[in-house]
């Protein structure tokens, strides 16, 4: 009950935030977000204000981190991304996971502060991603529509897909209670899980069924709609609230008649209004973490957003028809920790069974803060550079042709 008024009190104050020209402009501005809310913090640190209430910015960044979920999950219809989209296939369901491994392998072996399952749960933090401010620096250029399509699509279908993902690894790395087994909270988890997708698939077919039923209707109010029920009856009878959000849009996408452009108006809507809100939060709770990080810990986040996100990516794209220059701007491109990473973090800040908590938080703090200002920094140049190798690459090929 109390994660589902937090979440309406956080919806109504979003959306009449997201109305102000100034509030949206500061979706684009991330790092800006983040600077903003770690001066905030050491403000309130330095007045003596040291007691945050941890459960009630859990229980938001929860909130934020469904709405993105359920965002992301609407864009998609499932059994036609391999075939409408294969570059945005194989980065979602390769160089995921792939990442995934070895994120959290390194951070295993490098970082003494973590165990296996623990850096499992940052691997996968650092898995989500979807920042929308350096995907415009690709969609509204006037690069390929092949790479446009992939840019848009992966980082939709990597949260949709990834969000179980990660909470079953936050579930595996908590510390069982006196009264239950070892494998009790993934156990709970999984039931939690199985239980979410069920009533947010349900209320989501009823939507998509609802606006095909009556044309005349817009089906982007109904999604939206299925997706706050279920996420607010989940939270009130025990299912996964996270994943019934989510379940609720990717029924929804994958029954709904509605056009490409109401799935972009959703995905819009909801980026705008929490993305800002969950930099700054970020920024406030957790940012200031980065001057707690050892030289291990640095070096784990810089090979985090460069090598290791590029890597696994490179090597998904090889079987892709695409040009060797695409190929290669899409592994350097996409894939850095955004709002969805941030937001994830952020809910485990009230969750200290879980092992090793505390590095958890600081590594993954400094890895994010690391993805966001290497992909503002970079973004838009390495578009330009991108399309100026297409520009030339489709010239060599028209005069050999």
């Amino acid at each position: 009950m109390a994660l589902a008024l937090t979440a309406l009190i956080w919806a109504a104050s979003l959306t009449a935030l997201a109305r102000l020209r100034v509030f949206r402009h500061a979706a684009g501005a991330p790092a800006l977000m983040l600077v903003a809310g770690a001066a905030i913090s050491v403000i309130l640190r330095a007045l003596g204000e040291n007691n945050f209430p941890t459960n009630f910015v859990s229980d938001s960044a929860e909130s934020g981190f469904a709405a993105l979920v359920f965002a992301s999950a609407a864009q998609l219809r499932v059994t036609r991304l391999a075939r409408r989209c294969p570059a945005a296939f194989r980065l979602t369901l390769g160089g995921a996971p792939l990442f995934l491994f070895v994120s959290s392998l390194a951070a295993f072996v490098l970082l003494p502060q973590l165990s296996l399952p623990a850096a499992l749960v940052l691997g996968a933090a650092l898995m989500l991603n979807g920042a929308a401010f350096d995907r415009r620096a690709v969609t509204e250029t006037s690069a390929p529509a092949t790479v446009k399509a992939t840019v848009r699509t992966e980082s939709a279908a990597i949260i949709a897909f990834g969000a179980p993902v990660a909470i079953l690894l936050a579930a595996n790395a908590t510390a069982p209670n006196a009264h239950e087994a070892p494998l009790g909270p993934l156990l709970a988890a999984s039931i939690d899980i199985l239980k979410g997708f069920a009533l947010g698939g349900a209320a989501g077919f009823i939507a998509a069924r609802i606006a095909r039923r009556y044309a005349r209707l817009d089906g982007a109010p109904l999604a939206v709609a299925a997706g706050v029920i279920s996420f607010a009856l989940a939270a009130i009878f025990g299912a996964d609230p996270v994943i019934a959000a989510g379940g609720a849009g990717l029924i929804w996408g994958e029954q709904t008649t509605a056009s490409p452009i109401a799935r972009l108006r959703i995905r819009g809507l909801f980026e705008k209004a929490v993305a800002p809100a969950a930099y700054f939060l970020f920024g406030v709770f957790l940012a200031p973490r980065v001057f707690q990080a050892d030289m291990l810990s640095i070096l784990f986040a810089a090979a985090a957003v460069t090598v290791m996100r590029a890597g696994p990516r490179l090597a998904m794209l090889q079987a892709v028809n695409l040009p060797k220059e695409s190929q290669a701007f899409l592994a350097w491109f996409g894939g850095a920790p955004g709002a969805a990473s941030a937001l994830f973090i952020l809910s485990l800040i009230d969750e200290p069974a879980i092992i090793d908590h505390e590095a958890i938080l600081t590594v993954g703090a400094l890895s994010v803060v690391a993805g966001v200002f290497a992909a503002r920094l970079t973004s838009r140049p390495l578009a330009n550079a991108f399309l100026r190798q297409t520009a030339l690459a489709k010239k060599r090929r028209m005069y050999a042709g």
